[in-house]
């Protein structure tokens, strides 16, 4: 997907907070798609490949967290990812996750219900 500069900048924040605050909490295994991390392993699908913006371990639970800005979140792209990483976690016994910008959170919400598709934890920034 091809962002903006600004969008692509915020998006890179996002994933940077998650990676901090996963360190912080214990995480281990973390791998994201930003500068001077490991980038996430493909993940593969029936129809589309996609790359998650981060990958982590807490215990033994897999997690797979894509980003969004408030511009992305209705994407079709967006709609292949998260229906990919959702049935991946699952199937993994693990868990996906989004992070979106503050305010954005019931648009997530909203967007996963129509979807069918299950979030465990939404994030935003504090």
């Amino acid at each position: 997907m091809n962002r903006s500069l600004p969008e692509s900048q915020e998006h890179q924040d996002l994933v940077s907070m998650m990676v901090r605050h996963f360190e912080k909490e214990g995480y281990t295994a973390i791998n994201a798609d930003i500068p001077g991390m490991t980038k996430p392993a493909i993940i593969y699908g029936t129809n589309r490949n996609h790359v998650p913006d981060l990958t982590a371990m807490k215990s033994s639970t897999f997690i797979i967290l894509e980003a969004e800005t408030s511009d992305t979140i209705l994407d079709d792209h967006t709609t292949s990812q998260w229906s990919l990483f959702a049935d991946a976690a699952r199937k993994a016994g693990g868990e996906f996750h989004v992070v979106v910008p503050k305010g954005s959170r019931s648009v997530a919400e909203q967007r996963a219900a129509n979807l069918g598709i299950s979030i465990d934890t939404i994030w935003t920034p504090k």
